[in-house]
């Protein structure tokens, strides 16, 4: 064998074999990425908040309906169970609301947690909190009277 014989040679099938190995590795990491993006987060924390977006003004009627009620929130953490007393302008708690609430993770919405306030004879509302949770969450509640008023409240909060 000859020293030129065993010498390395440059051929047009190298570089076309090259060319396709790169963008195959290019095009395969985009497409990973592609589809981590779509299946991960949506993007939304609120669903539908383009619509929400468009009846803000409704949002602002009805914040203003609710400041001029004069109710107060007053919310207690006591481990599992979350009391929530909302009281009117002479300081007597309201009575008959069905409360709905939602105890929101900052980033992950399949770990948001659901929960239903249920009316106690103190005229406070307690929700059972099913699940173990720690760190910061926000707590949204909405209290709806028998005629439709609506009070919603919102907190932030760091459990232990």
């Amino acid at each position: 064998m000859s020293k030129d014989a065993t010498k390395f040679r440059l051929t047009g099938k190298h570089i076309i074999v090259t060319l396709l190995v790169f963008f195959g590795v290019i095009f395969s990491v985009n497409g990973l990425f592609l589809y981590k993006s779509i299946t991960s987060f949506p993007g939304e924390d609120i669903k539908q908040s383009y619509r929400q977006g468009l009846a803000f003004n409704e949002t602002l009627e009805n914040r203003a309906s609710q400041r001029a009620s004069g109710w107060e929130a007053d919310l207690a953490i006591d481990g599992a169970d979350i009391t929530l007393s909302i009281l009117d302008t002479g300081g007597i708690p309201v009575r008959g609301l069905s409360i709905v609430g939602l105890l929101k993770h900052p980033t992950e919405t399949d770990l948001d947690v659901p929960l239903t306030f249920n009316a106690q004879a103190d005229g406070s509302y307690v929700a059972v909190l099913g699940v173990s949770v720690i760190g910061k969450r926000f707590l949204t509640t909405k209290a709806q009277t028998t005629d439709g008023f609506v009070f919603e409240t919102k907190n932030e909060l760091w459990l232990k």
